[in-house]
Protein backbone atom coordinates (compact mmCIF):
# COMPACT_ATOMS: atom_id res chain seq x y z
CA UNK A 1 0.00 0.00 0.00
CA UNK A 2 1.60 3.27 -1.21
CA UNK A 3 1.37 6.84 0.94
CA UNK A 4 -1.42 7.88 -1.44
CA UNK A 5 -3.81 5.13 -0.80
CA UNK A 6 -3.50 5.65 2.86
CA UNK A 7 -4.21 9.21 2.55
CA UNK A 8 -7.18 8.74 0.55
CA UNK A 9 -8.23 5.64 2.86
CA UNK A 10 -7.95 8.18 6.16
CA UNK A 11 -10.08 10.77 4.06
CA UNK A 12 -12.92 8.33 3.13
CA UNK A 13 -12.80 7.23 6.40
CA UNK A 14 -13.27 10.84 7.90
CA UNK A 15 -16.10 11.25 5.10
CA UNK A 16 -17.81 8.51 6.40
CA UNK A 17 -17.17 9.19 10.47
CA UNK A 18 -18.50 13.00 9.65
CA UNK A 19 -21.32 12.22 7.61
CA UNK A 20 -22.36 9.68 9.93
CA UNK A 21 -21.71 11.39 12.75
CA UNK A 22 -23.79 14.86 11.03
CA UNK A 23 -26.95 12.73 10.85
CA UNK A 24 -27.08 11.27 14.51
CA UNK A 25 -25.72 14.84 15.86
CA UNK A 26 -28.58 14.82 18.13
CA UNK A 27 -26.86 11.67 19.94
CA UNK A 28 -24.10 11.82 22.02
CA UNK A 29 -22.41 9.58 19.76
CA UNK A 30 -22.88 11.35 16.60
CA UNK A 31 -21.00 14.28 18.14
CA UNK A 32 -18.15 12.09 19.25
CA UNK A 33 -18.21 10.76 15.48
CA UNK A 34 -18.28 14.09 14.17
CA UNK A 35 -15.32 14.72 16.49
CA UNK A 36 -13.82 11.29 15.04
CA UNK A 37 -13.88 12.56 11.64
CA UNK A 38 -12.94 15.42 12.30
CA UNK A 39 -9.34 14.15 13.91
CA UNK A 40 -9.15 11.75 11.00
CA UNK A 41 -9.18 14.36 8.45
CA UNK A 42 -6.42 16.46 10.46
CA UNK A 43 -4.10 12.94 10.78
CA UNK A 44 -4.00 13.45 6.86
CA UNK A 45 -1.93 16.37 7.43
CA UNK A 46 0.34 15.02 9.95
CA UNK A 47 0.71 11.92 8.02
CA UNK A 48 1.87 13.48 4.76
CA UNK A 49 4.41 15.73 7.16
CA UNK A 50 5.24 12.44 8.51
CA UNK A 51 6.45 11.39 4.83
CA UNK A 52 8.17 14.75 3.72
CA UNK A 53 9.87 15.62 6.79
CA UNK A 54 10.45 12.00 8.34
Amino acid sequence: MTSLDTMVLLIAAGFLLLGVGFANRAEGWGVALIALGWLCMLSTVAYKMYITFG
